[in-house]
């Protein structure tokens, strides 16, 4: 943060000493605070506008939030205070893929890598679609077709309007339904009690953690139901030290007769430098696996290379749900889009474009946001694609998990 006292002094540096002498004893360090406050803001703004890919159709309230922020950072007093009238910014750009570089213990957990539940609007009502393997959620036994009563003491009406702060109209369902997920996640430092219905009975939960407790190894793997191999990426896409875990997991499944890929477990990302390499082991000759579409009209493709002394080259299905995430989404689209696995699971993290920096120079915090598009081969926004078996449910907490069950019959019945 730039000290006021230097600023001042700086700005009386380049005028003269007459005119210095001259500045308003009591009123100038207040004026110069509050263009110091503004600047964040004003920066913030602008950039958005310029540079963040999905701002069209949010461009009809951005100024009025603009404005809003402008006016609520003159209140703040410290860092903390400024963060959250950043978060609240941020809100109206309903966007999982904008996020904060720093936070506090009073900001909201980020969706998907801090939540554990997901909501579908379903005749009206909030229900359960997918509850995250490991979490708290899944700890305190919810299930996907609970309903949604209350949540901290909110009904879902009032829950979805406290991260809805700027409108002009009609609130669309999609941005409803992320106000209201990002909601369920919750503060870091507020305890989560949720209400549901299951049945016609209702339950009343204390959802602890949405985290799941993190594995020793960035992936697991085993061999399953009769020579199946199988590999979990353990929300390790960003970990270099995945890449040597992975191919030892691929040694030791050389001789399957199939592999399943489990991407549900990918809500942070990662990079390419991790997932490139994971994608080298299956392939057996150069290849483009996902496209990058700028403002301008121009895209480049990204390739992949083989990688590896040998090629795992039997059959592959991939698994996806909720908290398939950015680069495992990258992952996903890509062997779908050069034909080599079969996809199963749901609507994925949906977390849109590839992210680059805003940097805020009063403060020195950052704010990431999506600067361009991501396709998959056939043109379809990375975002959006779903599945062709995307009618199952992906995500069952601490359940029975159908979708595995479903993807070694698959394997079982292409191998007769």
């Amino acid at each position: 943060m730039i000290d006021i006292t230097r600023a001042i002094y700086g700005l009386c540096a380049v005028s003269c000493l007459v005119a210095c002498a001259q500045l308003p004893s009591t009123d100038q360090p207040v004026l110069v605070a509050e263009r110091l406050a503004k600047l964040d803001v004003s920066t913030l703004c602008t950039e958005v506008r310029n540079r963040y890919a999905y701002f069209r159709e949010r461009s009809g309230h951005w100024d009025n939030a603009c404005a809003r922020a402008s006016e609520d950072i003159l209140e703040t007093t410290s860092l903390g205070d400024r963060i959250a009238v950043f978060e609240r910014l941020l809100d109206d750009l309903y966007d999982p893929h904008v996020n904060l570089s720093s936070n506090t213990l009073s900001s909201p957990r980020l969706v998907p890598s801090g939540s554990d539940l997901w909501f579908d609007l379903i005749d009206g009502n909030f229900v359960v679609a997918a509850v995250r393997k490991g979490s708290g959620a899944a700890e305190a036994d919810v299930k996907i077709g609970d309903q949604l009563l209350r949540f901290n003491g909110h009904e879902p009406h009032a829950l979805w309007k406290r991260r809805v702060h700027t409108v002009t109209g009609e609130v669309p369902e999609h941005r409803k339904l992320w106000a209201l997920n990002a909601a369920i996640a919750g503060r870091y430092n507020a305890p989560r009690r949720i209400e549901l219905m299951r049945h016609g009975t209702t339950r009343a939960l204390d959802l602890g953690d949405p985290i799941p407790t993190p594995t020793r190894s960035p992936v697991s793997s085993e061999i399953i139901s009769s020579g199946i191999g199988y590999i979990r990426y353990n929300n390790s896409l960003g970990n270099e030290s995945t890449i040597e875990s992975y191919d030892q997991a691929l040694d030791a499944l050389r001789d399957t007769r199939a592999l399943i890929l489990d991407l549900r477990d990918t809500p942070s990302g990662g990079n390419t430098g991790v997932a490139e390499p994971i994608l080298g082991r299956l392939i057996s000759e150069e290849v483009g696996y996902q496209t990058a579409v700028y403002g301008d009209g121009s895209s480049i493709t990204s390739t992949i290379l083989p990688r590896g002394p040998w090629t795992y080259d039997k059959p592959i299905v991939v698994l996806c749900g909720r908290w398939t995430g950015s680069m495992g989404e990258g992952i996903v689209i890509g062997l779908d889009g050069i034909g080599r696995a079969k996809v199963m699971g749901s609507a994925m993290a949906g977390l849109a474009g590839g992210t680059q920096p805003i940097d805020l120079p009063e403060s020195g915090l950052q704010v990431w946001v999506p600067t361009y598009d991501l396709h998959h081969l056939d043109e379809t926004p990375r975002h959006r694609w779903k599945p062709q078996a995307s009618l199952i449910n992906a995500d069952f907490g601490n359940g029975r998990d159908i979708l595995l069950e479903e993807a070694i019959k698959s394997l079982d019945l292409s191998n007769d």
